[in-house]
C-alpha cells in the first residue's frame, strides 16, 4: 500500500489554482444572507423529506436573490488577478 501511495503522490499533478486565497471581505454580506438560506434548505432537501422539484428552484432562486452570483463574479475576478500576477 505504502508504494502505491508514494507512486501516486509522485505522479499526480500540482494544482494550477494552489496559493489563492479568496477574500470575503467585498462580499461577506452576500455569503452570509447565502449561508443563512443554505442553512434553511439543506436537511430537508438532502433528506429527501420535502418534494426537490418544488424546493430545488426555489432554494435555488434565493441564492439568486441573495447574491449568489455576486459572491462568484467576485471570486473569479479574484483568481484572474491572482493568475496574472502569478504567471
Amino acid at each position: 500500500v505504502w508504494e502505491q501511495t508514494i507512486a501516486l503522490n509522485e505522479s499526480s499533478e500540482v494544482s494550477p489554482l494552489l496559493g489563492f486565497a479568496f477574500d470575503q471581505e467585498p462580499v461577506q454580506n452576500q455569503i452570509a444572507q447565502c449561508q443563512s438560506i443554505v442553512d434553511q434548505y439543506q436537511k430537508s432537501i438532502v433528506t429527501g423529506s420535502v418534494d426537490p422539484d418544488q424546493y430545488i428552484p426555489e432554494f435555488l432562486d434565493k441564492l439568486e436573490q441573495a447574491g449568489a452570483d455576486d459572491i462568484i463574479a467576485e471570486k473569479q475576478k479574484q483568481l484572474d488577478e491572482w493568475k496574472a500576477s502569478n504567471e
